[in-house]
């Protein structure tokens, strides 16, 4: 029967995020090789990329060392076809015309991996089970919901629809700047869809069944770059999807991830915003000492000739300029 494996957002690069321990390339790669070794487990019939493969938008920012490991580790692991859709980070100023000349457009023209979205469509048969892939890559802030309220369910046993959006459970919306969000009350308007899958957004949203049967799976990013509360107790995962006449399971697995406590600077962060309050105090006080009459100079100008380290100062005159 049909087998597949959802992942997304791997964000590959070659640069160690500042809060992150470790070599972060190495870190990621060899999360694609227990995916790929997870897929041939199972018998995965192909696996299915949310977008933002790469990290770095810009292409020369992107080593030829970088794309080629990404090849490899594809090419010695993967028992099957990877489908990718083109996410924000995997082209310039999210616009795919520019697809050609990045890191992703290299491993579609070498056939590592093989694309999904718009025109292009996936279609995996087995057991007399038939199930068919569309595709949504990112196209912009304002998001076209006729491209998904537009999908038609044909003579497939399973229609699965991949997306690289913002989703969320509730009502649609916006936030970043402006970009729209997909509410799962929009979804469930949507007929004839078994499975809805987003990328994009990072944070763990679960695998939910819609009241019209769908079921969405808003699992988040497979890696966590940066440091903030939700990548403290996340656990990155892959979704397996099972087909058969009897039905569709969708299957979480959880990937051997180090403990946040390890794989994160949190003493240094913490030490950093406690210099900061120190700081922001130090500030204080020399504004109270200013308004009861110390002396003629302004306050820059004594923090600039106090005994104290250059970087010191430097730093008590940029607090002061924010505070103005």
């Amino acid at each position: 029967m049909p087998k597949v494996i959802w992942r997304t957002d791997v964000h590959l690069g070659d640069r160690t995020p500042r809060r992150r321990t470790g070599n972060w390339t190495e870190d990621v790669l060899a999360k694609l090789k227990w995916i790929g070794e997870k897929a041939a487990d199972i018998g995965a019939a192909a696996v299915l990329d949310g977008g933002d493969f790469f990290d770095v938008k810009s292409p020369v920012k992107n080593s030829h060392a970088l794309v080629r490991a990404a090849a490899e580790v594809h090419r010695d692991n993967y028992p099957c076809p990877i489908y990718c859709l083109v996410g924000n980070h995997d082209v310039k100023y999210g616009n795919p015309e520019y697809l050609p000349e990045q890191p992703l457009g290299v491993l579609f023209a070498s056939g590592v991996f093989e694309p999904i979205g718009d025109n292009v469509e996936v279609i995996l048969e087995g057991d007399g089970v038939k199930c068919r892939i569309v595709g949504v890559p990112y196209h912009g802030t304002s998001y076209d919901f006729e491209r998904l309220s537009g999908i038609e369910r044909g003579d497939e046993d399973y229609l699965l629809v991949v997306c690289h959006l913002l989703a969320r459970d509730g009502e649609t919306g916006t936030m970043f700047e402006g970009e729209d969000i997909v509410g799962y009350s929009f979804l469930n308007t949507v007929e004839g869809v078994d499975g809805w899958f987003f990328g994009h957004w990072h944070c763990d949203q679960g695998i939910k069944q819609l009241p019209n049967g769908a079921t969405v799976v808003n699992v988040g990013s497979l890696t966590r770059g940066s440091l903030h509360l939700d990548n403290l107790d996340r656990s990155p995962c892959v979704v397996e999807v099972d087909m058969s006449q009897e039905g569709i399971r969708f299957i979480r697995h959880d990937l051997p991830v180090r403990a946040a406590s390890e794989a994160f600077k949190v003493d240094e962060a913490l030490r950093e915003v406690e210099d900061k309050t120190r700081m922001e105090e130090i500030v204080d006080k020399m504004k109270e000492m200013t308004t009861s009459g110390w002396g003629d100079m302004t306050l820059k100008e004594r923090v600039m000739s106090s005994p104290v380290p250059d970087r010191v100062k430097e730093l008590a005159s940029s607090y002061l300029e924010a505070s103005e």
